[in-house]
């Protein structure tokens, strides 16, 4: 499973690249292919990164189950939408390199969860 993600995301980063237009081909604007796996893969990783912050888990404790998964779903959303628009062509490599892919995803999803939480959660 790993390998034919690895290797539909690989596809789908170079293909976007040889494509003419945005900055990444089909990524640009988190639209096409490219952008859709990027989203599926950063929004899978949102949930682990919320659970991890102090200022959520403390937000977290005065809401109900079903207000939090609410509110997981909309910040997680907004994740999934800026992360490709925000990506670098040092992510777009590092995302190429299976070495570096995690930490790469990573701190792409740290970026935008932060962006995210405060910008909904005023």
């Amino acid at each position: 499973m790993k390998k034919t993600l690895s290797a539909a995301l690989l596809a789908v980063l170079l293909g976007g690249c040889a494509v003419g237009g945005g900055t990444f081909g089909s990524l640009d604007g988190g639209t096409g292919m490219g952008g859709s796996i990027v989203k599926i893969a950063v929004e899978s990783q949102c949930r682990a990164e919320l659970n991890k912050r102090s200022e959520w888990r403390l937000t977290a404790l005065a809401m109900s189950a079903e207000k939090q998964a609410e509110w997981e779903n909309k910040i997680c959303a907004c994740v999934a939408q800026e992360a490709p628009e925000r990506m670098t062509g040092n992510d777009v490599m590092q995302m190429l390199d299976p070495s570096t892919r995690n930490q790469a995803l990573a701190a792409l999803t740290v970026k935008t969860v932060s962006s995210c939480f405060k910008r909904l959660y005023r």
